[in-house]
């Protein structure tokens, strides 16, 4: 009776796992030894929150359990619509537009602002705690991607300041704003989050500070990515980049944008000093992951899905497709670092390569003798 049960048990465990892979083909690896987490996320086919004027949905270690340094945001804002002044007490946010136009405030510590148009292609970081707001531009829908440094952040952890007004005695309020109770009572008594109040915001030249003399930042943090030269190309494929040297107010995270040509390959390599937030902005790619220990898996990503490696870990990216593909790339540190695999065997001697692989010198010399961050 124990082995029939077992047998059951077995057949049973099997078959949740192959409904699994079917169902989240992203999160289907295919194991080297040993057990690994899913190193990519079907968030394409996650479902969006919607609000007045937007939508929103995350992932972070609630749902991907292995992103534990970064977590991710996608929203939309319709022309007019705010995602309302708020701050981030436990992560700092960098964002990419992937379409069209959007205004973001920031507010520093010392009172400084800084107001800006950010289209498609365009960055922006804002410092965790400090004070921000996003508008919707138009003429069409601004869709974009927040990744935070913290791979428990969730959106509904924001301070946001409805909440705060809501959940404050009127009084309080009252005294604070200048505001009389009846005026209060005027206020939002939940949180707005997103909303909504056409028409679209007019040109940024009409967008100033409400009070007097407040000071503009002099380190601007949008940047625009995708007007960035390529830090590394070759037949097609292309890195531009975004780290602290590009982009200084982004001092401890940086941005990539791959773009695989088919059948190109991000080369194998690994990074000595962050964690890596993958998203696929159009196309697909297979992630390699090596982990160490014989551990080691692939993992098939398509457009909208998410992936991550961790520190140190070993990985590349293929695309095996037949059309190109984009890959919003993040990293956790502002100083990017990366140490190819090609670059590696460049720099031993013949004869240490040939000792570790086992092989002849002959053979050994004809690996790579230069950095390639692409194999064609």
């Amino acid at each position: 009776m124990r082995r029939i049960l077992a047998a059951l048990v077995g057949t049973l465990v099997a078959a949740v796992l192959l409904i699994n892979a079917l169902l989240h083909p992203a999160q289907a690896g295919m194991a080297g030894g040993g057990s690994l987490p899913a190193f990519g996320f079907p968030f394409s086919q996650q479902p969006l929150t919607r609000y007045d004027g937007g939508t929103t949905k995350q992932v972070g270690t609630y749902n991907f359990p292995v992103s534990e340094g970064m977590a991710g945001v996608y929203m939309t804002l319709e022309p007019g619509a705010l995602r309302e002044m708020h701050w981030h007490a436990f992560a700092a946010e960098w964002a990419y537009v992937i379409e069209g136009r959007t205004r973001i405030t920031l507010t520093s510590p010392e009172g400084e602002v800084q107001i800006a148009d950010v289209d498609a292609g365009g960055l922006w970081y804002f410092p965790r705690g400090w004070g921000h707001s996003i508008e919707g531009l138009g003429p069409g829908t601004a869709k974009f991607l927040l990744v935070m440094n913290n791979g428990t952040f969730k959106e509904g952890s924001t301070f946001s300041l409805t909440d705060w007004i809501s959940r404050t005695p009127l009084a309080w309020v009252s005294q604070d704003l200048g505001l009389s109770p009846a005026q209060v009572q005027q206020l939002p008594q939940r949180q707005v989050y997103i909303s909504r109040k056409p028409p679209a915001p007019g040109p940024l030249a009409q967008a100033q500070p409400r009070g007097a003399g407040v000071k503009a930042m002099a380190q601007s943090h949008v940047f625009d990515l995708k007007a960035q030269p390529p830090r590394f190309a070759r037949d097609g494929s292309e890195l531009r980049l975004a780290s602290a040297k590009e982009f200084p107010a982004s001092f401890n995270m940086t941005g990539a944008i791959i773009h695989l040509e088919p059948g190109a390959m991000r080369a194998m390599h690994w990074h000595p000093n962050a964690d890596e937030w993958q998203y696929v902005l159009d196309g697909s790619y297979e992630l390699s992951v090596f982990a160490a220990q014989g551990q080691a898996s692939v993992s098939k990503l398509r457009e909208g899905d998410v992936g991550y490696v961790p520190m140190g870990y070993g990985h590349a990216l293929r695309n095996g497709g037949s059309t190109p593909t984009d890959v919003l790339v993040v990293f956790n540190n502002g100083d990017y670092q990366s140490i190819n695999l090609s670059e590696w065997l460049a720099s031993n001697p013949t004869s240490v390569v040939a000792n570790n692989l086992q092989i002849p010198p002959a053979l050994a010399d004809r690996l790579p003798k230069r950095d390639a961050d692409f194999a064609p």
